[in-house]
């Protein structure tokens, strides 16, 4: 059979011509563009595609040129891109034949995929009809490496965290934001996730500003072991590390939880081990809107969710959160003005002997009851007033109004139970807690033995000399000193045999558990006779029942208070119930 082929011969000059362009522009070591009116790309050479760091797929049809620039020098200079001079304009004349003419050459930086930037010489020219309206736009571009020699120490020192060398602040907001700009264009995902160390500032103050940095810098190489190409790692500020995850690949539940598990995995420091938690924030495109700045602010309100919930967890932005966030800033503006105005009452929670049956000691606990909004839980303002340093002075108040009712009840009945005060660990690490403690007593003239400070057993974990320092100077003035909800932290002898402790607490869910056959028995009992046989008494806290009381003093507690004995009472019925009868 014949096949009729023309020959290449018989190619007219026009095809030979186009042919040989195309030919060109493939193995030209420039590259070499051209993009459509709106400048979104339509063709590229492989040379190009060298340059930029992006495929042709990944461009051709997708992409605009500007997407690829520096956006704030894009910012200053877009004008100037897309609007060459006139001179420089390729006509097209009616009959479809082009005109050469010299187009604009200007230097930009351009930001590779992996978040790489190139100091590169473009050409950029318009093509337009007769009547001057633009077709679209060719271009040539080549990098210039000792330019790009010259401007990268300076460029990277501006735009990395020094500590780690990751990208800092500035450039994580500048690359999301060209991460959602192609977004808008691809449709593919773009998600945000805040990652925060949560102990870090206990390891400063007990180890020192050297073992925090080692900490950061072991996190951040661990974090960039698990962020894939499709992902930047960066560092916001201290300990807040920022992962951008972009493409249909995006961070995943079970990735979440391995970034967790990676920072919680010992960190060796000189002769000890570090141990490190962290919390997640996670905010996503489109539904946390398509800027920035939005972005980052829900994926805080995420990260602030899983810290306030405890850390060591990832949590995925919703709205309820902006209505959280909402009422934390009016209460935070509400709590400055209650702790300024003393706008706080003290309730008493009985402590009962359960040998003698006398109220022993009083449990003081903090009240706030605004005029508009009613009663605000403790559990919600104690850990506000925290985050916001104003624990020093609001402890100092709780500890004077404390001491005035030790007072009050001292000139009414000629005796007063002990008040059991809660120390904040912000109140602990503070070194001046055992002077402020110290001046109370003497100001209302009261014996040491009026005040017992309570402190979580979780304070106890930071063995920094600090604490050990506060809380021996406290048992040399004379005041007592309580561990509260004890049994469902890291219980250890060896705390109560380091620390100078006079009560442990034992928490409520090991009485409830009582009532689970003898495991119940078993624990407290245990409990009870390991504190006895160092010198300490035992209170057991959360009694609901004539059973729990009557069992717990079989085991041999000393104390014990919850509701079967009485609600939190306030001062005028605290002084009902220790008024005698008759």
């Amino acid at each position: 059979m014949q096949i009729d082929a023309q020959p290449p011969t018989a190619w007219s000059a026009q095809q030979l011509t186009v042919a040989a362009y195309r030919l060109a522009a493939q193995s030209a070591p420039c590259g070499i563009f051209m993009c459509d009116s709106r400048g979104v790309f339509t063709m590229v050479n492989p040379a190009y595609e060298r340059l930029t760091g992006y495929e042709a797929a990944q461009l051709v049809g997708k992409l605009c040129l500007d997407a690829l620039l520096d956006p704030s020098e894009l910012a200053l200079r877009r004008a100037e891109l897309w609007n060459p001079p006139v001179r420089d304009v390729v006509a097209v004349q009616p009959e479809g034949s082009l005109t050469a003419a010299h187009g604009m050459e200007a230097e930009w930086t351009y930001l590779r995929p992996n978040g790489m930037r190139a100091t590169v010489a473009q050409a950029l020219t318009r093509l337009c009809d007769a009547r001057g309206n633009i077709l679209g736009y060719v271009g040539t571009a080549f990098e210039n490496p000792r330019r790009q020699r010259d401007a990268l120490p300076l460029w990277h020192l501006l735009h990395h965290d020094p500590l780690t060398g990751l990208p800092n602040q500035e450039l994580l907001e500048e690359r999301l934001g060209l991460a959602l700009e192609r977004a808008r264009r691809t449709n593919e995902p773009v998600l945000l996730a805040l990652l925060e160390l949560d102990n870090l500032r206990t390891l400063r103050d007990s180890l020192g500003q050297a073992a925090a940095d080692a900490a950061v810098k072991h996190v951040a190489a661990r974090l960039k072991r698990l962020c894939g190409d499709d992902q930047l790692l960066g560092v916001m500020r201290g300990s807040l590390f920022a992962i951008i995850s972009t493409g249909h690949h995006t961070l995943a539940s079970d990735r979440e939880l391995a970034l967790l598990a990676e920072v919680s995995r010992p960190i060796p420091f000189i002769s000890s081990t570090l141990h490190m938690t962290a919390s997640i924030g996670v905010s996503s495109h489109p539904s946390a809107g398509s800027e920035p700045r939005a972005l980052f602010q829900r994926a805080l309100l995420a990260l602030n969710a899983a810290s306030r919930s405890g850390g060591g967890v990832a949590r995925h932005f919703d709205f309820g959160m902006q209505t959280q966030s909402a009422r934390r800033a009016h209460l935070e503006s509400l709590l400055r003005e209650a702790v300024d105005a003393r706008q706080f009452s003290l309730a008493y929670q009985p402590q009962i002997h359960l040998e003698s049956g006398r109220i022993t000691r009083t449990e003081t606990l903090l009240r706030w009851k605004h005029h508009q909004l009613g009663a605000i839980g403790p559990a919600e303002f104690v850990p506000m007033a925290e985050d916001l340093g104003l624990m020093e002075e609001l402890g100092a108040w709780v500890l004077d109004a404390a001491c005035q009712q030790v007072v009050r009840l001292l000139a009414k009945f000629g005796h007063a139970p002990c008040m059991a005060i809660n120390v904040s660990p912000a109140q602990l690490r503070d070194r001046k807690l055992s002077g402020v403690v110290a001046d109370a007593l003497e100001r209302w003239q009261l014996p040491p033995g009026s005040i017992e400070l309570e402190i979580t057993e979780g304070l106890l974990l930071d063995n920094t000399h600090q604490v050990i320092d506060t809380l021996h100077n406290l048992r040399k003035l004379g005041v007592e000193i309580a561990i509260d909800d004890f049994g469902t932290g890291y219980s250890s002898l060896a705390y109560l045999t380091r620390f100078p402790v006079n009560r442990i607490k034992i928490d409520r869910a090991l009485v409830r558990a009582l009532s689970s056959a003898q495991k119940g028995d078993a624990v407290i009992r245990a409990i009870i006779e390991m504190a006895h046989a160092l010198g300490i008494q035992v209170t057991a806290e959360g009694v609901e029942t004539a059973a729990h009381a009557r069992r717990l003093s079989e085991l041999g507690c000393d104390e014990a208070q919850g509701f079967w004995f009485s609600r939190p009472l306030t001062a005028q019925a605290l002084e009902n119930a220790l008024a005698p009868i008759g």
